[in-house]
C-alpha cells in the first residue's frame, strides 16, 4: 500500500506535470469521475489509466502526465484499490490549483520540496 507520503510526493510530481503539460483542472475532475466508468473497483484503476492516455490522444498534450498517472494507478492497482486512487488523484489536482499561477524554476523531488518552493526556502 503507498503511504501518505508517497502519494504527496507522487501527487507533487502529477500535479507539476500537469502544469508544465499545459492542462487544466477540468482534465483532473474528468479523471476522477473516469474512475466510475466501471463498476469493478480493480478495473477501475485500469480504465481511469486508459482514460489518462485517451485524453492525451485528445488533447495532442499531457503525455508525461499521463504516463505518471498510468505509473501510480497501476501500482495501486496491485498495492491497494479504487479509494486510494481517489485521494492520489485529488492530491494531485490540490496541488495543480497550487501551482497553476506559479512560476516555477524547476520540478520538485517531492511534497516537502514543493512546499519549500511555494515559502521561498532554497533547499539545502
Amino acid at each position: 500500500m503507498i503511504s501518505d507520503k508517497e502519494a504527496l510526493d507522487i501527487a507533487t510530481k502529477i500535479g507539476v506535470q500537469a502544469k508544465f503539460d499545459g492542462l487544466t483542472k477540468s482534465q483532473f475532475e474528468n479523471l476522477l469521475s473516469s474512475l466510475d466508468y466501471v463498476q469493478d473497483p480493480k478495473a477501475s484503476l485500469l480504465v481511469a489509466a486508459a482514460f489518462a492516455y485517451r485524453q492525451t490522444s485528445r488533447l495532442g498534450k499531457g503525455k508525461r502526465t499521463a504516463d505518471l498517472v498510468a505509473n501510480a494507478l497501476e501500482r495501486i492497482y496491485r498495492e491497494g484499490g479504487k479509494e486510494d486512487a481517489r485521494k492520489l488523484l485529488g492530491l494531485a489536482k490540490w496541488i495543480f490549483e497550487i501551482v497553476e499561477k506559479t512560476r516555477l524554476e524547476r520540478t520538485p523531488n517531492e511534497f516537502t520540496d514543493l512546499l519549500r518552493m511555494l515559502a521561498g526556502v532554497r533547499a539545502t
